[in-house]
């Protein structure tokens, strides 16, 4: 890398090095466009004994930090994902860009981070393109007066649209396309209800419909028998995006109190009374989709109660159990406890929030 050229004139020995320097070398560089799971590391080399790296998310400049290259040059930034998932926990997308200078040259790039938990084997930007926002990866059970949502991120204005399947008894099935919402907004996470009572026609039963986004799909099969459903969940995704689960089995309460006791003034009695209200619940029978897409509930760090339109508590799931095998005739179903995340579990229930008995406790007891 070095070239001497030497000169002697007049007795006097004169020694020029030029030096033959080369630019920073990326060799693992960023994807324009990625998920915050793919984020590993950012390998580059360089000639000089040190380099800058900076790292800005949004407008904010997150890392500036000199490195010292290794024996083979190379310097390593590593867990990426862990310096800019933080960042992305309000707007989920955000631009970034990084800079690095040796000294003799500089490197630059702007990149789209989108806010994922789960590894895609999939490009970000192909899996962005080609699929909504969620890890349920088939057709959804549902049913009339449910809650239903798709999250999608567009490049250019998209229509959602459902293909819709009715049944009549005197004219049997028939289709018919609704369009539900034009998307404008690009390069962000969009929010798109598709419940199934937006989609009802008077005089025919509404069987199944498939929600179109560009090449998206996502299929909703609708359960004619409409079970009773306790509790309902609203669970932050791997995607960071809310969805719906809506659980069928049996749901029990099961109180728990702790009590400390002492003597005061020679009386035995309770100085504090610590109570836990543990639910626990039972999804009921799920198709082999459903309880894959269903393990995304119990790794979620923000869950809530759902109560028709309204947002409720939050909870924390404290245990969960979800077995499942190849046998051909087993049938998931998956149970977990849970309890409310706040301190105070004496909660006035002013309005029926939940079943914990069935129907017919109510026409029983009256």
């Amino acid at each position: 890398n070095r070239v001497s050229l030497s000169f002697i004139a007049r007795g006097i020995c004169l020694i020029f090095v030029i030096k033959k320097g080369y630019m920073i070398v990326l060799v693992k560089d960023i994807p324009a466009y990625a998920f915050s799971s793919g984020l590993n590391e950012l390998v580059f080399a360089t000639d000089q004994n040190k380099a800058v790296f900076s790292l800005t998310v949004g407008e904010k400049e997150i890392l500036s930090e000199t490195y010292i290259p290794d024996t083979s040059g190379r310097i390593t930034i590593n867990d990426l994902q862990g310096l800019i998932e933080p960042y992305l926990v309000t707007n989920l997308i955000e631009r970034c860009s990084y800079r690095i200078t040796d000294g003799s040259s500089e490197q630059n790039k702007n990149f789209t981070v989108q806010f994922c938990a789960a590894e895609s084997s999939m490009p970000a930007a192909d899996f962005m393109a080609g699929y909504f926002l969620s890890t349920l990866m088939g057709e959804k059970v549902t049913a009339i007066g449910r809650k239903e949502f798709v999250h999608l991120v567009t490049t250019e204005a998209c229509p959602v649209t459902a293909t819709c399947v009715y049944y009549r008894d005197e004219d049997g099935l028939s289709t018919r396309e609704v369009s539900l919402r034009q998307v404008t907004d690009t390069d962000k996470i969009v929010t798109v209800e598709v419940s199934p009572e937006l989609l009802v026609k008077p005089g025919f039963e509404l069987v199944r419909y498939i929600i179109h986004a560009g090449v998206r799909t996502q299929t909703f099969s609708l359960d004619p028998d409409a079970p009773d459903v306790a509790p309902v969940l609203l669970f932050t995704n791997s995607f960071g995006c809310q969805e719906t689960v809506y659980c069928t089995g049996t749901h029990a309460l099961e109180p728990e109190y702790v009590r400390s006791t002492a003597y005061t003034n020679g009386m035995f009695r309770n100085y504090r009374i610590d109570e836990t209200k543990v639910f626990k619940a039972n999804t009921g029978v799920l198709t082999h989709e459903m309880a894959l897409w269903l393990d995304d509930l119990f790794r979620s760090k923000e869950i809530y109660l759902l109560d028709g339109t309204t947002v409720g508590k939050e909870v924390t799931i404290t245990e969960s159990e979800s077995k499942r095998s190849n046998d051909p005739d087993h049938l998931p179903f998956f149970t977990f406890s849970y309890r409310y995340a706040q301190r105070n579990h004496n909660i006035l229930q002013l309005p029926r929030a939940g079943r914990v008995f069935d129907n017919t406790f109510d026409y029983t007891f009256e």
